[in-house]
C-alpha cells in the first residue's frame, strides 16, 4: 500500500475511529485501525465487536492495499507532527513508513486479516433526519443511564415513536430523562434500546455532521450512514420500563426560578455537601420562599434564598445535587419549572418555555 492524502483529514479520521477501537488482551487487533485504500479512498474501519466504523477520506492511491495498526501510537504521532498539508503512508513488509517532508516514522503492522468485519445492515427499514435533532436527543438524556450494566435496558436509551415526536429516554432508576423531538408523523421508526456508551461514541461522530444521517435498522443492530461516515451498534433485545407508571400525575407544590440562578447555587452548594451529595431544598409558598442548602461537617454550612414564584403546599426534601445538576444543559429555557408532589416523593423539571424535556428525580432518605 501507497497512498498521500491531506494530513488534517486523516487526524480527523483516525481519532474518531481510535475511539471505537477495542482493550481486549485476547484480541489485541481489536486495538487497532484497519486501513483499505483502494481507487481515489482511504476507508479507516475499528471496532470493539459492540460497535463499529467505517469512515471515507480522499486519497491519492499509488498501490492500493490494507493494513491494521495500533490506534493510539497513530493518534500520538499525527497530532506531534508538523503543521504540512499532505502525508505519505507507505507498507514495508510488517511495518509502514509514514512520512512528511520533514519527518519519517516507522510503525508496526498487525495482519488486516485478522481483523473482524463490520455488519452492513442490509434492510428496507431505513429513515433520514437531522443529525442535529438526533444528537439533541442522546445530549439530552444519555447521563441519566445506569452506570451499572447489570440491567442492560437500564444503562441504555430508549427511542421511540409517539405520534410527531421522536421521544429519547433513559433512567437509573433514581433519576429520568425524556426529550421529545419533532418529525414528521409519516416517518416509521421502530422502538430501539441502545446501549448508553455506545450513544457516546454516536454522539462524538456525527456532532460536527452537516448532511443528513440515514438510520438502518435490524432485530440486533442499528447503524448510522452519511456520506462517508458509516456506524454501527448493537441494540439490546429487552423491554423498557414502563415509565410513564413512574410520572407522577399530580403535584403539590410548583416553584419557578431562572435557571441562571438556580445553576449558580447547585454550583456552589456541592462545594458544602456531604459524603452522600445530599442538597435540602424547601419550598415554602407559605414564607413565599424557596431555598436550597447543604452542610458538610468537614467544610462547613451553604444556604441560599432564591428569588422564585413558589405556590402549593410546604415541603422540605433532600435530593442528590449531582442528579439535578446534570440535566441543566438540557434545559434550553431561562427559568425552570420545579413540580413537586409531595413530601418524600419526586420532583420534575422543566424548562418554562420548551416542554419537549423533562427530567424526574427521586428524593433521598434522611
Amino acid at each position: 500500500m501507497k497512498i498521500e492524502c491531506i494530513k488534517d483529514k486523516l487526524i480527523e479520521a483516525i481519532t474518531k475511529a481510535n475511539r471505537l477501537t477495542g482493550k481486549n488482551l485476547s484480541l489485541p487487533v481489536l486495538s487497532c485501525v484497519n486501513l483499505h485504500a483502494d481507487k481515489n479512498f482511504l476507508v479507516i474501519r475499528s471496532t470493539n465487536l459492540d460497535c463499529g466504523i467505517e469512515i471515507k477520506i480522499p486519497a491519492k492511491v499509488d498501490v492500493p492495499g490494507e493494513i491494521a495498526l495500533h490506534g493510539d501510537i497513530m493518534v500520538s504521532l499525527l497530532n506531534g507532527l508538523p503543521k504540512e498539508k499532505n502525508i505519505i503512508l507507505e507498507s514495508k513488509e510488517e511495518n509502514v513508513l509514514i512520512k512528511t517532508s520533514s519527518n519519517n516514522t516507522l510503525i508496526k503492522t498487525y495482519s488486516p486479516d485478522d481483523f473482524p468485519s463490520i455488519p452492513k445492515l442490509d434492510t428496507h427499514k431505513t429513515v433520514e433526519m437531522s443529525p442535529r435533532s438526533l444528537i439533541k436527543g442522546f445530549k439530552s438524556v444519555v447521563y441519566s443511564a445506569s452506570l451499572s450494566t447489570v440491567k442492560p435496558e437500564l444503562a441504555s436509551v430508549y427511542i421511540w415513536k409517539d405520534g410527531g415526536d421522536l421521544v429519547f429516554v433513559s433512567t437509573d432508576s433514581f433519576r429520568l430523562a425524556e426529550k421529545k423531538i419533532k418529525i414528521k408523523e409519516s416517518i416509521d421508526f421502530p422502538s430501539v434500546i441502545i446501549p448508553a456508551k455506545n450513544v457516546l461514541d454516536i454522539i462524538h461522530t456525527l456532532e460536527n455532521v452537516s448532511d443528513d444521517v440515514k438510520i438502518l435498522f435490524d432485530r440486533n443492530q442499528i447503524a448510522f450512514e452519511t456520506k462517508d461516515i458509516y456506524l454501527m451498534s448493537r441494540v439490546i433485545d429487552a423491554t423498557f420500563p414502563d415509565y410513564k407508571q413512574i410520572m407522577p400525575k399530580v403535584f403539590v407544590t410548583e416553584v419557578v426560578v431562572l435557571k441562571q440562578d438556580l445553576v449558580d447555587s447547585f454550583k456552589t452548594s456541592q462545594v458544602f455537601s456531604d459524603k452522600f451529595n445530599q442538597v435540602n431544598i424547601k419550598a415554602l409558598p407559605s414564607k413565599k420562599s424557596f431555598v436550597i442548602s447543604t452542610k458538610n461537617s468537614d467544610v462547613g454550612e451553604y444556604t441560599n434564598a432564591l428569588d422564585a414564584s413558589v405556590t402549593g403546599q410546604d415541603v422540605d426534601i433532600n435530593f442528590n445535587h449531582r442528579y439535578i445538576a446534570d440535566c441543566f444543559q438540557s434545559i434550553d429555557s431561562d427559568s425552570i419549572s420545579i413540580s413537586i408532589s409531595g413530601a418524600n416523593k419526586p420532583l420534575v423539571m422543566r424548562g418554562m418555555s420548551d416542554k419537549s424535556f423533562s427530567y424526574l428525580v427521586m428524593p433521598m432518605n434522611r
